[in-house]
């Protein structure tokens, strides 16, 4: 589904530079605005349950597109999209860490993105053969699939040691109030976790640029090379490809090389990776070979491959146990606060001046990020977690 959504939205809905990147804001605004609500019900009811009817919703918000291929139609499958991700976005670490503890969860979400890579790349096989026929059928059967997928946890999810809040409390929003407010109050007290927020807002404003910008890219920019009897569809389907391939080496490395349980090391990792990306995105942009152009983005997205699981092991590590889910949530509404406000900016310039200096732009985005980190670093030492471990 995902290896040809946004081909589909330039070929077949028609949408321009600036339309793309406004998807993805109202994407991103539609996760802002329910990523706390579906975080705190996931605390106070069931951590399982909300990852279920999360995949649900996704499936059927994804699905819309095919129905009626147009730049309204897609807006509110966006909104649809959004709100089923963020009740799995808190709800999905926080069941896992609970089920089999803060060590082994950090672990598990390092080799669960290595599967996640390598069982992609046999969906991408998949998506282009179905492309072929049409480039709706690929989209078609990833939205049902996630819908399957959700009835496969109804039967084979458990949860045994989530502990819910008192029937009477579930339908009492002052109760939700309380949860809300206490994961408020930990990052409010605790300057590190204060720190990543920012961090993760300007990496939400950054990845706007990359994720919506780079097919109308290649598109309008380079001619695709000629695969003879294959359509130019397979394109993206090597491109996908190479991606999970290097998505799987960056992660297998950095579960090789990294301490998971170092607070220190695990930050040192995380701003080594941001560096990197703004370094790589910034040559992306003036680049001129297609392969060129292609290398260069395999390797920014084996080390967003990395980024991800890290950052969830290093929130992870600090989190109460009460209210992690909703603090996921909060980090991933500050990561959909930083996109909601940088996509349409960069949507703009790639509009009225080009996507390669708009590219450009997100790339030099990332940069405040490497003295918050230092700060990062130096606070870390002092603070303690919950219960007062460090």
């Amino acid at each position: 589904m995902i290896t040809v959504n946004l081909v589909y939205m330039v070929q077949v809905a028609g949408l321009d530079p600036l339309q793309m990147v406004l998807v993805g804001t109202v994407l991103e605004a539609s996760v802002f605005l329910f990523e706390v609500p579906t975080g705190v019900v996931a605390d106070v009811v069931s951590r399982r349950l909300s990852v279920i009817v999360g995949y649900a919703i996704m499936g059927a918000g994804f699905g819309m597109i095919v129905i009626w291929p147009s730049f309204e139609m897609i807006l509110l499958s966006q909104v649809i999209w959004g709100c089923g991700y963020t009740f799995t976005s808190g709800a999905y670490a926080a069941w896992l860490t609970s089920e089999i503890g803060v060590g082994r969860a950090n672990e598990a979400f390092l080799r669960g993105s290595q599967l996640g890579h390598i069982t992609s790349f046999f969906g991408i096989i998949a998506a282009v053969a179905l492309a072929h026929v049409s480039l709706a059928l690929p989209i078609a059967f990833g939205s049902l699939g996630l819908i399957a997928l959700a009835g496969a946890m109804v039967l084979w999810m458990r949860e045994t040691n989530f502990k819910p809040a008192a029937p009477e409390a579930r339908d009492n929003w002052a109760a939700m109030a309380v949860t809300f407010r206490a994961g408020v109050g930990e990052i409010r007290g605790r300057p590190v976790l204060w720190l990543m927020f920012l961090i993760t807002m300007v990496f939400g404003m950054f990845s706007e640029g990359i994720d919506r910008l780079f097919t109308p890219f290649l598109l309008q920019d380079f001619e695709f090379p000629d695969l003879g009897p294959l359509q130019p569809v397979t394109w993206w389907g090597i491109i996908a490809a190479c991606a999970s391939l290097s998505g799987y080496a960056a992660t297998s490395i950095a579960r090789r090389r990294v301490k998971l349980e170092d607070g220190q090391t695990l930050t040192r990792a995380l701003s080594l990776c941001l560096l990197s990306i703004s370094l790589l995105v910034l040559l992306l942009a003036n680049l001129e070979g297609f392969m060129l152009v292609l290398a260069c983005y395999w390797l920014i997205s084996a080390l967003r491959s990395a980024y991800g699981p890290l950052m969830t092991a290093w929130l992870n590590r600090l989190l109460p146990e009460a209210s992690r889910a909703t603090l996921f949530s909060m980090f991933g509404q500050a990561d959909a606060l930083g996109q909601t406000f940088g996509g349409p900016i960069i949507g703009a310039v790639a509009k009225f001046v080009s996507i390669g200096f708009a590219l450009g732009i997100s790339a030099l985005s990332l940069l405040p990020t490497l003295p918050l980190f230092r700060r990062l670093a130096t606070d870390l030492g002092g603070d303690r977690g919950p219960g007062g471990k460090p």
